[in-house]
């Protein structure tokens, strides 16, 4: 969606203040135009793992043509808006690429590690109220009132013996939780 703004405005401007390729600016934010309703028509297809890459790499291709072109032309105003965008869309292409490593959470008699990913890795029995798995989502309700809910790919464990276990755990240490708290 940051291409497809970036195209029409960009086309908008130019089609407005540059009286000598109004044509140009106008072919621009046409296709800025296309990019909007393709996303948002096709949004769980453009943003999927196999093609969100391919997608990003189109992007990209145009931007740094269009980037080239206009360099070539001398045209600053252009030249300037999809140098940066091109910029964007390389740090996205980082950014949004997957990663080799799972993330896993692990759930042990000490308590539960979360993924790296997390605020606060690991988090002891004493400072859980409640874990739920259900339909490949784990939630886990803190004593603080916060959570965390993820999504699990290889959820290989029955929930009713998970959860029961974890109700146990909770229990076992309900009587070892602090109790300064207000």
């Amino acid at each position: 969606m940051v291409s497809a703004l970036a195209f029409i405005l960009a086309g908008l401007i130019i089609v407005v203040y540059n009286y000598t390729i109004p044509w140009w600016g106008a072919g621009i934010m046409l296709s800025g135009i296309v990019l909007t309703v393709l996303v948002m028509a096709k949004n769980k297809w453009v943003i999927s793992h196999k093609i969100n890459p391919v997608f990003r790499i189109g992007e990209l291709g145009v931007a740094l043509s269009l980037a080239i072109y206009s360099i070539l032309q001398q045209w600053k105003f252009p030249a300037l808006i999809f140098s940066v965008l091109s910029a964007a869309i390389l740090f996205a292409l980082y950014w949004e690429k997957p990663s080799a490593q799972k993330l896993a959470i692990i759930v042990d008699d000490e308590g539960i590690k979360l993924p790296e990913t997390s605020r606060r890795r690991f988090r002891p029995w004493t400072e859980i109220e409640n874990v739920l798995l259900r339909f490949g989502t784990i939630t886990v309700n803190f004593t603080d009132n916060s959570f965390v809910q993820m999504d699990l790919v290889d959820a290989n464990t029955d929930n009713i013996p998970f959860e029961t276990y974890c109700a146990n755990q909770v229990e076992q240490f309900r009587s070892k939780r602090r109790n300064d708290d207000w």
